[in-house]
């Protein structure tokens, strides 16, 4: 080096600091953490084998929880499906998107619905592609099922899964058509193609975990991080599972596919740790509302939490939540910390390195202290939407936790869909009474002083809300549904209008199929709906 002249020399430091630079941003970029997020459909808080449920065994979740942080105060951003995943992959609670039903009743997108999740809103997914990461969609979506709605235009290199709810669709577990929208075969989309419809549920969860292992591997082997988004059509009704877990646990058809889910999340886990990626990916599981317990046995149970699904009260809006981070989150915490499902989309762009957004409100807090040190909440106050306000005396605003108190305007039951104001609203110490069986005194000093404050908060939370286009009140129209073959008619006479694949009409059904159906042997699978299906 001595013998080079200067120049030669600087030019040669200059190479060797560019080729450091260089390599620090490589490393740096490899180091980023993948995410994996597990996320559940209509699971209860108390579904858990490692919460204390006595007939379903989930050994999957429980080593999940054992090797991670467990949460006993998880917060959906709403009670029913569409504004729930809304919230989670914008950061927003679903008031601000549009997303919270036509009415002050609520409601999700239909199968053939006109909106989805607005072009002018923001997902996780997009701002971490931006930054370097592959990303993908697997399973449940129910954000719309319009191209210009589907995760690969919301963000996402790839999706392979159904874009609404599994009884959205007639299939061989569910002959008797969609709950809502237009009747047609429930479809499989892999990014914006039907695959397959009706699809096979027997063989979908294992299709799932193949889809999921095989994109990690990509990634993996392409040096980039990755985003799994892996959203479960377990456990859903109609409550599907394969001849494997057919009748194979104590708690009927509903612990069946609570089983199915279970070994299928093994399976994902046990990947990451084959791709040597475990130690560098940060695991959430959690449900985007409570159980539908309208299904009876065919749902599943909050636990000690009162009510379910299309409810405000604890069981339809807390949830069960998992962190899992080999080396970075300590094993068997537990933490009474209060976070929504919200909290995702801060906390991944902040451990990614990414700006949250500014130019809107985010609701979601990064979960990081609460992660790594056994921190506190970020959360003041937390509002439980239950639809869109049609008026002063029909809002959408039903309850708000603040600290230790909740608060209820109104309320419902899964069995009394029909709305009950309470004047003066309810309060209860949440803390003390998770079961919502004791509300405060209205006269007491407590109730008073708890009352004044959440109101404040109130007045404050809807000084920051803007009016927005309500997507669901937009409609449905039969133009939009999924049809892989409008004339399929023509090849195959004997079924359904839009059948690709016939041979699965005859797939393979666990029977008895469950405690809610209308019973013969030609229609295993005929759910009874006794409620307006809007208000679901």
């Amino acid at each position: 080096l001595r013998h080079l002249p200067r120049q030669g020399m600087d030019r040669l430091v200059l190479a060797l600091l560019l080729g450091y630079c260089l390599f620090s941003v490589s490393s740096a970029a490899s180091k980023k953490p993948n995410f994996l997020i597990l996320f559940a459909d209509d699971m209860g808080y108390g579904d858990m084998s490692c919460v204390g449920h006595p007939t379903i065994k989930t050994p999957n979740l429980d080593k999940l929880a054992a090797e991670g942080l467990r949460f006993t105060q998880w917060y959906s951003a709403f009670s029913v499906c569409s504004p729930s995943r809304a919230a989670m992959l914008t950061g927003r609670i679903p008031i601000r998107s549009g997303c919270t039903g036509k009415g002050w009743l609520g409601g999700v997108f239909r199968n053939d619905a006109i909106g989805g999740l607005p072009t002018n809103e923001t997902t996780f997914a997009q701002l971490l592609r931006k930054d370097g990461y592959s990303t993908v969609a697997i399973g449940k979506w129910h954000l719309g099922q319009r191209l210009e709605y589907l995760p690969t235009n919301r963000g996402f290199d790839e999706y392979y899964g159904i874009p609404f709810s599994d009884d959205m669709g007639s299939s061989a577990w569910k002959r008797d058509g969609g709950v809502f929208g237009t009747d047609t075969p429930l479809p499989l989309l892999h990014n914006t193609t039907i695959v397959e419809q009706p699809v096979n549920l027997d063989t979908l969860s294992e299709r799932y975990v193949n889809y999921a292992i095989d994109f990690m591997a990509r990634s993996v082997k392409a040096g980039k991080p990755f985003v799994n988004y892996l959203a479960w059509n377990h456990v859903h009704t109609p409550d599907f599972a394969n001849k494997k877990f057919c009748n194979t646990t104590r708690r009927g058809r509903y612990g069946d596919a609570m089983s199915s889910m279970d070994t299928a999340i093994g399976k994902v886990m046990k990947s990451l740790e084959t791709l040597g990626v475990a130690d560098n990916t940060l695991t959430f599981f959690t449900s985007d509302n409570g159980p539908w317990l309208i299904r009876r046995l065919a749902g599943g149970s909050a636990g000690l939490l009162f009510e379910g699904k299309t409810t405000t009260w604890e069981g339809g809006v807390r949830e069960p939540g998992i962190a899992h981070w080999p080396g970075k989150i300590k094993p068997g915490g537990l933490t009474e910390e209060v976070v929504a499902t919200y909290d995702i989309f801060t906390t991944v762009l902040t451990l990614a390195g990414v700006p949250v957004p500014s130019d809107r409100i985010i609701d979601g807090k990064d979960m990081s202290d609460i992660l790594f040190n056994g921190g506190k909440s970020k959360h003041e106050c937390l509002f439980i939407y239950k639809g869109t306000p049609e008026g002063p005396e029909k809002p959408g605003l039903w309850a708000i936790r603040c600290g230790k108190y909740k608060l209820h305007f109104f309320t419902n039951t899964h069995l009394k869909v029909r709305p009950i104001k309470h004047d003066p609203p309810l309060i209860y110490q949440i803390e003390y009474d998770p079961s919502e069986k004791y509300p405060l005194d209205s006269s007491t000093a407590e109730y008073k002083e708890q009352h004044k404050i959440i109101l404040a908060a109130r007045a404050e939370h809807e000084k920051n809300l803007h009016h927005v286009p309500n997507q669901m009140a937009k409609g449905s129209s039969k133009d939009y549904a999924l049809c892989c073959d409008p004339h399929s008619k023509k090849k195959y006479p004997t079924y359904p209008n839009c059948t690709c694949n016939p041979e699965n009409w005859d797939a393979f059904v666990c029977r008895p199929v469950g405690p809610r159906f209308l019973g013969d042997d030609k229609d295993p699978q005929a759910y009874l709906y006794p409620y307006p299906h809007d208000e679901m």
